[in-house]
């Protein structure tokens, strides 16, 4: 094994589904400390200043920490304050710690337009925090880097929080019962799997890839695919009822290679090898 890089990288979201599946790879080569509210190598105090409990010194911060938002007048308050004002208050420490790379994990959900029925405080929020990085990191002349994943799935048990409904018809298919779907293709997605997101974003770190990308598969997913691939691969009888007088949505993202191209890695797990690998994990997820 090689020598490590002297380089300290900061992963903001310290417990976060990303910050589980890339510190692994960035620990390999570099000195990784994670911050965040729990189970955190820097446990954050919400009494005490964020300033005050910072590392003096690191060359990378990966900023993974975000609030998926609600509904109600609370939750909505919390997660701009926590997406954008936090954003902030990090950006201003940035300097104090002589940070040469700030990397910003946003979301693909930036690019949804304000009558779309899926944009929600969550993504207002993120497009709010990309202006913010991108205003302060400007003042501070601070290289920056902009990544926008598609809906990450895959083993962790986070994720079925996230996207309900996709492990709803994980779990349905699997025991061999009915599923109903809108529509024709029962709604459309766009699954990027966490390992091959946590690849990326290990070689952005490694390249020193500076920007504002996303990161998307290169075709959408359908539900109705999806549910097909799970019965084949628990080997049940399919079952689908499409209700084809009901409106179908979705999510389709356009496709963009840029960032593939500039690490060099394309995304390589298929939504059927993905299923597969949740359906065979040892951890029960439901």
């Amino acid at each position: 094994m090689g020598m490590k890089n002297n380089m300290r990288i900061l992963i903001t979201g310290g417990n976060s589904s990303v910050s589980r599946y890339v510190r692994p790879l960035l620990s390999e080569d570099y000195e990784v400390i994670t911050i965040g509210r729990r189970d955190c190598d820097i446990n954050l105090d919400p009494n005490r200043s964020l300033a005050d409990q910072l590392p003096d010194h690191v060359d990378i911060v990966i900023h993974t920490a975000a609030s998926f938002g609600g509904d109600t007048e609370e939750e909505i308050y919390e997660t701009e304050k926590f997406n954008v004002l936090n954003t902030m208050n990090l950006c201003f420490q940035l300097r104090k710690m002589n940070v040469k790379h700030f990397i910003h994990i946003s979301s693909i959900f930036v690019h949804l337009e304000d009558t779309s029925p899926y944009n929600s405080i969550y993504s207002i929020s993120k497009r709010h925090s990309e202006d913010i990085v991108k205003f302060c990191l400007k003042k501070e002349e601070i290289p920056y880097t902009i990544l926008r994943p598609s809906q990450l799935y895959g083993n962790d048990p986070s994720f079925i929080t996230h996207h309900p409904f996709l492990y709803q018809i994980i779990e349905m298919a699997s025991k061999g019962q009915k599923i109903s779907l809108y529509g024709n293709h029962g709604a459309s997605a766009n699954y990027l799997h966490i390992k091959d997101f946590s690849e990326v974003l290990y070689r952005v770190v490694k390249k020193c890839v500076l920007g504002e990308y996303d990161c998307t598969t290169m075709a959408p997913n359908t539900y109705l695919e999806i549910a097909r691939n799970v019965f084949e691969l628990t080997n049940n009888t399919i079952s689908i009822e499409l209700l084809k007088d009901k409106e179908e949505s979705g999510n389709v993202f356009k496709y963009d290679d840029t960032i593939y191209k500039k690490v060099n890695y394309y995304p390589k797990v298929s939504i059927k090898g993905g299923l597969s690998e949740i359906l065979n994990a040892t951890r029960v997820l439901y």
